[in-house]
C-alpha cells in the first residue's frame, strides 16, 4: 500500500514538472513568435510618423526623462498633463541603451507587446484550465495583426496592455490562496497601472466589492485582504499626487488630462480652445457620416465656441480660460443625458472594433469581419462572464469583469475611429471569454450528471 501511494506522489511530481516545462517552453515559443511578427511588419512597412499626435509628446517626455530633466515636455517646465509610467519607462529604457532615437523607442513598444502574448498564456490557462485554448489566446496577441499593427506609434497601450493582463493573472492567484504578499502584489499592479492611466483607479471600488461576494464565513478574512489591496494602491499613487501639488500647486490625483476629455465629448472631437483673441478659430467639420456611424456635435462646438470666447474678451488668460471652458463642458455633458447616452452606445460600438491608429485603416471588409468574428464575441464574453461570475460567486473573476465593464464604461463617451482605449484589455476580454463558455459547459455537465444520478437512484 505504502509502494502504491509513494508511487503516486511520483506521478504527481512528474506531472508538476512537465506542466512547468511545457509553460516555459510555450511561453518562450509565444514570445519569439510575437517578436518576429512585429519585427517583419515593421520591416515591411516601416516606422510611421509621429507628428501631430499623442506620440510626438510621449516622446518629447522620454528624451528629457533620459536626459535627466524630469517629466517635462521642454526641459524646463515640469507637467501634469499626461499620466508619468510609461514616458518613465521609456525614459529609463533609453538611459538605459545610452539611446533617444525613435528606433530605440519602437524597439521597448516590440519588447512590451511581445511580452503580452505568454502573459496572455497564462491567464488564460490560469482563468479555464485549458491549455489548447490558453494557446490560442496568447497566439492571437502574438498574431493578430490590429493588435501589432500600432507598435510602431510611441503611446501608452502596450504598457497598458501588460499591467491589465498581469493584473488579470495576480487577482485570479490571489483569490484561489490568498496570502497578504498576493494581496500587496495584486496593489501594486493596481497603482503601477492608475500611474499609466487614471481609470486604473477603479481598483479601489472594485476590490471591495468582490469581498461583498464572498461566503459569509470567508467574508471577513478577504475584506482585510482587500483593504491591504486598497492601502498599497494609495501608497503607490500617494507620492505622485504630492510631486503633482508640488510642481502645480493644485491637487491632481495622477494627470490633469480630465478636463480635455470633457471638452473633446462635448464636441466630439472637433474643438481646440482658443487662448488669446489674436489665435484664429480653426476650421474642423462639424459633422462627418461614417460606416454606420456619425461624428461631429454642431450644437456642442457652438456652445463651447461662445463660451471661449465670452471668457477672451472678459479679459481673462491661463489657466482660467481653460478651466472656464472645462466647467461648461462639464454642465453641457449633465444637462444632455441623451446626447451622453447616444455617444457612450456609439462608443461601445467603436470600442469593440479594431484599433484604427496604424497602416490597416484601410481595409474595411478585413475590420468588418474582424468585428464580427473576435470583436463582437468578446464583448458578449464580458456580458455573460459578468453575470456568471457574480451568480457564481467568483470573486477574482467577478472582479475582472466589473473592472473591464467599468474601464470600457469610462472611455466610451470619447472613443472616435476605433477601439485604441480598448487594446489594453483584449488579453482579460480572452480570458473571460473563455470562462463564459468553459462556464457554461461545466454546469451543463453537473445538471446532465445530477439527473443521471437521480434517475438511477429512482428520485427523479
Amino acid at each position: 500500500m505504502s509502494t502504491e501511494v509513494l508511487s503516486k506522489a511520483d506521478d504527481r511530481k512528474i506531472g508538476v514538472l512537465k506542466l512547468k516545462d511545457s509553460t516555459v517552453l510555450w511561453s518562450v515559443v509565444l514570445f519569439v513568435a510575437a517578436i518576429i511578427v512585429r519585427l517583419i511588419y515593421l520591416g515591411t512597412i516601416g516606422i510611421p510618423s509621429q507628428a501631430g499626435g499623442d506620440a510626438e509628446e510621449y516622446i518629447a517626455l522620454a528624451r528629457n526623462v533620459a536626459n535627466g530633466f524630469g517629466l517635462s515636455p521642454d526641459g524646463v517646465t515640469s507637467t501634469t498633463f499626461r499620466p508619468p509610467l510609461f514616458s518613465w519607462l521609456l525614459g529609463m529604457w533609453c538611459y538605459w541603451l545610452g539611446s533617444t532615437s525613435l528606433q530605440t523607442m519602437v524597439a521597448f513598444q516590440v519588447l512590451v507587446q511581445s511580452l503580452c502574448a505568454p502573459l496572455t498564456y497564462l491567464l488564460v490557462r490560469d482563468v479555464v484550465s485549458h491549455e489548447r485554448l490558453a494557446l490560442a489566446g496568447g497566439l492571437f496577441v502574438a498574431l493578430y495583426p490590429f493588435i501589432f499593427s500600432n507598435v510602431g506609434l510611441v503611446m501608452q497601450e502596450s504598457i497598458q496592455m501588460l499591467l491589465a493582463t498581469a493584473i488579470g493573472v495576480a487577482v485570479v492567484k490571489w483569490y484561489r490562496h490568498r496570502t497578504v504578499w498576493r494581496a500587496v502584489f495584486v496593489g501594486l499592479l493596481f497603482g503601477l497601472g492608475a500611474l499609466s492611466k487614471a481609470p486604473f483607479l477603479i481598483g479601489l471600488v472594485i476590490a471591495p466589492f468582490g469581498g461583498l461576494l464572498a461566503p459569509h464565513y470567508d467574508r471577513r478574512m478577504l475584506f482585510r485582504q482587500c483593504g491591504i489591496i486598497c492601502t498599497v494602491i494609495i501608497l503607490v499613487v500617494l507620492p505622485w499626487t504630492l510631486r503633482n501639488y508640488f510642481v502645480s500647486g493644485q491637487w491632481i490625483l495622477i494627470n490633469s488630462q480630465g478636463p480635455a476629455g470633457q471638452i473633446w465629448a462635448v464636441a466630439d472631437g472637433n474643438f481646440i480652445i482658443r487662448h488669446s483673441l489674436a489665435q484664429p478659430l480653426r476650421e474642423v467639420p462639424t459633422f462627418q457620416s461614417g460606416i454606420l456611424l456619425t461624428y461631429g456635435n454642431a450644437d456642442g462646438r457652438a456652445y463651447l465656441t461662445k463660451v471661449n470666447n465670452d471668457l477672451l474678451n472678459e479679459g481673462l488668460g491661463e489657466p482660467l480660460v481653460t478651466e472656464g471652458v472645462a466647467a461648461a463642458a462639464r454642465s453641457y455633458l449633465l444637462t444632455h443625458p441623451a446626447y451622453v447616452f447616444k455617444k457612450t452606445v456609439r462608443g461601445f460600438i467603436l470600442l469593440f472594433s479594431p484599433d484604427t491608429s496604424g497602416k490597416l485603416t484601410g481595409f474595411l471588409k478585413t475590420r468588418l469581419a474582424a468585428i464580427a468574428l473576435f470583436h463582437f464575441p468578446l464583448a458578449a464574453g464580458l456580458l455573460v462572464g459578468t453575470f456568471r461570475s457574480l451568480r457564481d460567486r467568483n470573486v477574482g473573476i467577478s472582479i475582472l469583469c466589473v473592472f473591464a465593464a467599468v474601464y470600457l464604461l469610462i472611455h466610451a463617451p470619447v472613443a472616435v475611429g476605433g477601439g485604441r482605449y480598448c487594446l489594453p484589455l483584449l488579453p482579460l476580454l480572452i480570458a473571460i471569454t473563455g470562462y463564459s463558455f468553459t462556464a457554461y459547459d461545466a454546469r451543463t455537465t453537473y445538471i446532465k450528471s445530477r439527473n443521471r444520478s437521480l434517475i438511477s437512484t429512482g428520485r427523479a
